[in-house]
């Protein structure tokens, strides 16, 4: 619709002062026409016709792109302006109000791995997308790409999860065709070691050692319980008296209300 005004031959500037002057020159203001045929009752076929009589005469006005221009900028919402009617002008007000969508953040190799893992119970983690992932132009098996985040670049071959479970993409668990894993110094690596039949490197036993002595630290904060006793027991200890006697008085409570539940706790319960 707009391409027919910008065509027109303009008899008249676009602007002129004052600012409604345009009206003086508008064909449907000359007493040749019927100011109420520019408004049009309803949306019949009467109005329809009324319509499009108005919008011919629009079409041959020579302010045609003012009265459009004023009519949009002044949100007038009933007749026929510069050519358009009211469900017309909305639309056209709709269109310019509508802001691209924002562009989608690029997909990374991190990003897909996040999307479509999660963490379940003994440390795994497990990979809930296609068996096949396509990132940059390039696809991966789920554990490869995970191989690819953990170590900032490809791994050699195939890469499996020496954990055993089926997908698992836990970085700590992953080994690839050269049998390298993808980090050391951890508990689950040093297990990696063991499962292939390896001696532990340095740096795994260094974190074995350390997550030992963080049981060893939790254990003894919880002196003076039930779960501190076994804690001693398991570690081939001699129990402390305070994890005696709390263990004593776990066995009484057990034999005589069948829970090893303090009373606070069984009453809060």
């Amino acid at each position: 619709m707009t391409a027919i005004f910008t065509t027109l031959t303009k008899q008249v500037p676009d602007t002129l002062e004052p600012a409604d002057r345009w009206r003086e020159q508008a064909l449907c203001a000359s007493e040749a026409y019927d100011p109420e045929a520019w408004f049009p009752i309803g949306e019949g076929p009467t109005a329809q016709q009324q319509a499009a009589d108005a919008k011919a005469v629009c079409y041959r006005c020579p302010v045609v792109d003012a009265c459009l221009r004023w009519a949009l900028n002044s949100r007038e919402d009933t007749g026929v302006w510069g050519g358009l009617t009211e469900q017309e002008r909305r639309r056209l007000h709709r269109r310019k109000s509508r802001t691209p969508s924002a562009p989608k953040a690029p997909r990374t190799p991190a990003s897909v791995l996040a999307s479509y893992s999660q963490e379940v119970e003994g440390g795994h983690v497990v990979w809930t997308g296609t068996r096949v992932v396509g990132v940059g132009g390039v696809e991966y098996t789920p554990t490869r790409l995970a191989w690819l985040v953990a170590e900032k670049g490809p791994a050699e071959g195939q890469v499996v999860a020496d954990c055993g479970l089926r997908g698992c993409i836990n970085p700590d668990h992953l080994l690839d065709a050269a049998g390298r894993l993808t980090r050391h110094g951890t508990p689950a690596s040093y297990k990696a070691h063991e499962r292939r039949g390896e001696e532990p490197c340095d740096e795994c036993k260094a974190g074995r050692r350390a997550q030992d002595q963080a049981r060893r630290s939790k254990a003894t904060a919880e002196c003076g319980t039930r779960s501190g006793y076994q804690g001693h027991r398991r570690r081939g200890e001699e129990a402390c008296d305070a994890c005696r006697k709390a263990n004593s008085d776990a066995d009484r409570r057990l034999r005589n209300t069948g829970t090893t539940k303090p009373l606070a706790e069984r009453s809060a319960a």
